[in-house]
């Protein structure tokens, strides 16, 4: 099944250990005892037709696995750093003009990330109205199938750094 064939949200970090290179540049881990964390979100624009991989992405495994292999171009429309906050709303405008929006719920006592993300336009139902997920620092996780252009949207979201070792 396509992603663009309807909502497919992956946690690609949780199922099979994707590492993430120099497209996810090392968000700063400060301040996370605090309840706070530092991170990025890859937007990619993804299609069926003919065209490159783009290069900066070369470097996130995920990418070049099922499901995504099966896309034949990608281009990273943007890679926004972010800064969360336990509590607080973060917001991002995707280019399709949906609302990206993650809260960092808890820094938990093994230092994992309990987020909240949801997707939604302002003024309609709520494409994703709520997915609570459970990451580790420095492992991403990807939320894909809305359609933009003539291909679907793959949201790379990283949190924290993994710790050296």
């Amino acid at each position: 099944m396509r992603l663009r064939h309807g909502l497919i949200a992956l946690f690609a970090a949780a199922l099979i250990g994707v590492g993430a290179g120099s497209a996810l540049a090392q968000p700063s881990a400060a301040g996370s005892a605090a309840g706070q964390v530092g991170g990025q979100v890859l937007i990619i624009l993804a299609s069926d037709g003919e065209g490159p991989r783009d290069p900066r992405l070369a470097n996130v495994p995920a990418l070049r696995r099922p499901p995504f292999d099966s896309y034949r171009s990608m281009a990273l429309l943007s890679s926004p750093r972010v800064q969360l906050t336990v509590g607080q709303a973060h917001e991002l405008e995707l280019p399709n003009g949906r609302t990206l929006r993650l809260v960092l719920r808890e820094v938990t006592a093994n230092g994992r990330y309990r987020v909240q993300v949801s997707i939604n336009r302002p003024g309609t139902q709520d494409y994703l109205p709520e997915m609570n997920v459970v990451t580790s620092p420095g492992d991403p996780f990807f939320v894909a199938g809305q359609s933009h252009r003539d291909g679907t949207l793959i949201l790379g979201i990283r949190l924290g750094e993994r710790a050296a070792g």
